[in-house]
């Protein structure tokens, strides 16, 4: 190779290892720009959220070593907060201006409200021993639903979760998306498309 090829090869190599760190850079420093899950990998499933539900829920029932060993519940609760527009939290906010010892009442239907975003659901690759976090959103229009593969824990250690899209080199995520996806968001749709022929 002569020395102008070899300086042609260099610049060539050069430049692809600054865009493909640029990317790895933008990747996990920075990711998306949604607020709460800026780094999460999402699809957006044409179907409701109850459909996306009833798939989730008959994949776990015909495949039980997806379910996290220990946990028994499919979902997690949607989060509860008070509703501060009821009489009674307006009351009890009133009341705590004039004094902060005044414990707020306890949480029942009537003063409180779920959140609309998250439906967190759990899943599990029993050969890596590792949890798989995910959550599902409804659209506005509720005709479709996002699904979103958040991170990965170790069995018996939630708190140590790797974020997808950030703490994963780039072919090693590549990797954990292909599999989440074909694992679970495939068989997902399959189910979506098996159940509305049955109607």
């Amino acid at each position: 190779m002569t020395s102008k090829g070899r300086r042609n090869a260099v610049i060539i190599l050069t430049v692809f290892l600054a865009f493909w760190g640029c990317e790895e850079f933008f990747r996990r420093k920075i990711g998306g720009f949604a607020g709460s899950y800026p780094f999460v990998e999402s699809w957006e499933l044409e179907a409701s959220e109850s459909e996306v539900i009833a798939a989730i829920v008959e994949l776990k029932k015909e495949n039980p070593g997806l379910q996290p060993p220990g946990e028994t519940e499919l979902f997690k609760p949607r989060k509860l907060d008070y509703d501060w527009d009821t009489d009674e939290m307006k009351t009890y906010f009133m009341l705590h201006l004039k004094d902060s010892t005044v414990q707020p009442p306890a949480m029942t239907k009537a003063n409180t409200t779920s959140s609309p975003y998250w439906l967190y659901v759990n899943f599990y690759y029993a050969g890596t021993k590792q949890v798989v976090h995910a959550w599902t959103r409804p659209a506005i229009d509720t005709t479709n639903t996002t699904f979103a593969f958040v991170s990965l824990s170790p069995l018996g250690n939630p708190s140590d979760q790797r974020l997808i899209n950030r703490d994963f080199w780039y072919v090693a995520n590549k990797i954990e998306i292909w599999k989440f996806k074909s694992r679970f968001v495939d068989q997902i749709r399959e189910r979506i498309e098996r159940n509305r022929m049955k109607r």
